[in-house]
């Protein structure tokens, strides 16, 4: 019967990938050099993870961790609080480092591009859908809302706040709904 992986050593070994990713991109992030800096042996890296993408890709997922429900029945202020949880979600400085190194990496991988977006955008993306469904249904959005379009008019402005500074201001996210709501009401 095969051990339980140690939820410690898995931390070791996203944190050290993490900190690869930002030194040296995905690229520069081999499987030896993640197990040598987690201080995991590379067996047993190779036994959870099949490469290096898939390491990494894990480990970019978790530093985002998941999306809470928000479900109050209110959608405005449940959009509200997934714009407050997007905004201070990861740790800034972790953010802006690894970030441009993700870009870069999924513009020359479109399996990993694909992957990423599977796993870290289109949770978000379905989040974000429901409570504006939601929002429409109670007739407090218009109907002829493209969700593609609501998605970067509601999460652009936090996450551009989060590339160029290190906070969000507190005020940003009901900001944005705010004028969201003014140009969707019905």
């Amino acid at each position: 019967m095969a051990r339980p992986r140690s939820a410690q050593a898995h931390e070791k070994v996203l944190k050290a990938a993490l900190a690869l990713v930002a030194e040296h991109g995905i690229e520069g992030a081999s499987m030896d050099a993640i197990a040598r800096l987690s201080g995991v042996s590379k067996a047993t890296v190779y036994k959870h993870w099949a490469s290096k993408e898939e390491l990494c890709l894990e480990a970019i997922c978790h530093l985002s961790g998941d999306i809470p429900g928000f479900d109050s029945g209110d959608p405005r202020k449940d959009i509200i609080s997934f714009l407050r949880h997007l905004a201070r979600m990861e740790k800034p400085e972790t953010l802006g480092r690894i970030w441009p190194r993700i870009i870069g990496y999924a513009a020359g991988n479109p399996e990993f591009a694909k992957a990423w977006r599977r796993h870290s955008m289109e949770p978000r993306k379905a989040a974000l859908t429901r409570l504006l469904q939601q929002a429409i249904l109670q007739g407090q959005l218009r109907r002829d809302i493209d969700p593609d379009l609501a998605m970067d008019l509601l999460i652009g402005p936090v996450m551009h706040r989060r590339f160029m500074n290190t906070t969000v201001p507190a005020t940003v996210p009901e900001r944005v709904v705010d004028a969201f709501w003014r140009a969707y009401a019905p």
